[in-house]
């Protein structure tokens, strides 16, 4: 469940990253918000980039072009031996229903942070979750 306090930082799952790389509305959160830190899973980061070249054909862009905007994502790779301790937990909670979101859920548990996803699997953990949408509401509410 999210608050309305600012997160100064995130943990990012895969959504977020691919819905960046395609001009989505999280490319406005990344550069915009003004969150300090958005920590990724290695192993996450290696996901979306094994989608780039499907993304590029479906959106008709270069891969290479998709690449370089990752790289330019202000993300922070987390190597696995840096929350491993908190592996057993997120797996404990996760994994029955999509073993893959064992990494950021751990990360965001050893970090003690919210995660930013839009994937409904995370519901239920006891970890702050924030979809895009929430997101841009409380860093950018409309003036009125």
């Amino acid at each position: 469940m999210p608050t309305s306090r600012k997160p100064a930082r995130l943990v990012v799952d895969a959504n977020p990253i691919l819905s960046a790389l395609l001009g989505g509305n999280a490319r406005r959160v990344f550069f915009e918000s003004g969150v300090e830190e958005f920590a990724v899973p290695e192993r996450v980061l290696a996901e979306a980039r094994t989608y780039i070249p499907t993304l590029a054909l479906k959106a008709e862009l270069a891969a290479d072009a998709l690449e370089l905007l990752l790289t330019l994502l202000p993300l922070s790779p987390y190597p696995e031996a840096s929350y491993r301790r908190s592996i057993p937990e997120a797996t404990r909670l996760i994994a029955h229903r999509d073993p893959g979101d064992v990494p950021p859920l751990a990360l965001a548990l050893h970090l003690d942070t919210p995660l930013w996803t839009n994937d409904r699997d995370f519901a239920r953990t006891g970890v702050t979750l924030f979809t895009t949408a929430q997101l841009l509401a409380l860093f950018f509410p409309k003036h009125s």
